[in-house]
């Protein structure tokens, strides 16, 4: 039975393209297409037969978050054998002796395949341990959870590290003990943290949640934008940014958004409020020019003209919350042209954009739980 927390998860997780398709739920193409159809050329053309998800444009390597965000659709798409097949090779090819995993698999110089960097990657071991969870809920297998929790343990005993009064969640095992402190915001999940601490009784992981919150605001109000930098450096207790793109508002930081949001509408956190009220920057940015750009240099001025479909996609949510028109504009101008082309669901190109679009599938159809669960939560967004 779907239990509630899956529910919760769904909503949340899945929410980061909810609005494209609430917002349009009668255009673009049928929900069959959308979901079941776009899952299984997803898994055609992206995955091995054992279960290893490949990026065909960087060649065919492998990476524990690709892995990860497989897990998830597998148990949105209650598809059980697949999940058992893309976690199977995950776990033998990519797992280490802490539990953790391996962030990057493929070809090497010498021609042999296996790991090419043994580091972790604690965004993907965070998600990795979230789907075996849901797993759990989902599907009852005992199984799933006791392979869970040691991945959580670790990431906690593994992958933080104390600064001051806070507890931070580093992007690796092996930037935890490094002089160079780098952090990377959008690794940062409260929702994911108090799941956790359903099943770790032995760790208080709102401390976790306490630096995700402290750590976004902070280094956001280092940038003119007011938005998060994809990266930041800690230097003696002081938030610092590089001269550099690691300090743009870009491809790593527009999770930070759906990672705030999710936990908005499963808790009502209202520590995410002044960071979703950010959005307000690209909406501002729309009505000036019509024209819809995520490269950001933390100065304010645009890097570049290049759009991406995922990140765009990623800021409709709350871009939604405080202007509606816009988002609907938005979507209309950027998003369904994009979906509607059916060239771009042929061929195996654009693996993280698809990695986004996909997830919208899973909203299309107003008769879903999920739906109509969504369009009671977005009512009680405020502003801030």
């Amino acid at each position: 039975m779907l239990k509630t927390n899956i529910l919760i998860f769904s909503v949340g997780f899945f929410s980061i393209l909810f609005f494209i398709f609430a917002i349009r739920a009668n255009s673009t193409q049928n929900s069959d297409f959308c979901l079941k159809k776009s899952y299984e050329f997803y898994k055609n053309e992206f995955m091995s037969q054992d279960g290893r998800i490949m990026d065909p444009e960087k060649n065919n390597i492998t990476t524990s978050e690709g892995q990860s965000y497989m897990l998830l659709r597998t148990v949105v798409m209650n598809d059980p054998k697949t999940f058992n097949l893309v976690y199977k090779w995950t776990k033998n090819n990519l797992q280490r002796k802490d539990g953790l995993f391996s962030w990057l698999w493929g070809k090497s110089q010498s021609g042999k395949y296996g790991v090419l960097d043994y580091n972790s990657a604690s965004d993907a071991d965070v998600d990795i341990a979230f789907s075996l969870c849901l797993a759990y809920e989902k599907w009852g297998k005992e199984q799933y959870l006791q392979e869970a929790v040691p991945i959580i343990q670790s990431i906690w005993n593994n992958e933080t590290r104390r600064f001051g009064q806070y507890l931070v969640l580093m992007p690796g095992v092996g930037q935890t003990s490094s002089k160079k402190v780098e952090l990377n915001p959008s690794y940062f999940s409260p929702y994911a943290f108090r799941f956790f601490q359903k099943y770790d009784e032995l760790h208080d992981w709102n401390y976790l949640i306490d630096s995700s919150y402290y750590y976004i605001m902070a280094a956001s109000s280092k940038t003119k934008t007011g938005l998060p930098p994809n990266w930041f450096l800690l230097e003696n207790g002081q938030i610092v940014l590089e001269d550099s793109p690691r300090s743009d508002f870009s491809y790593d930081a527009v999770r930070v958004f759906k990672n705030v949001y999710m936990d908005y509408i499963r808790t009502g956190e209202k520590r995410a409020l002044p960071i979703l009220a950010k959005s307000k920057f690209f909406i501002a940015k729309w009505k000036e020019s019509k024209s819809f750009y995520t490269n950001y240099k933390s100065d304010g001025m645009l890097r570049d003209n290049s759009q991406f479909i995922g990140s765009i996609v990623t800021l409709i949510p709350p871009i939604s919350v405080y202007d509606g028109k816009v988002a609907i504009e938005i979507y209309d101008s950027e998003v369904e042209p994009y979906f509607s082309n059916k060239k771009n669901w042929t061929g195996r190109h654009d693996y993280y954009g698809k990695n986004l679009l996909w997830f919208g599938c899973h909203f299309y159809n107003k008769k879903s739980k999920e739906y109509k669960e969504m369009q009671k939560i977005s009512k009680k967004v405020t502003d801030y």
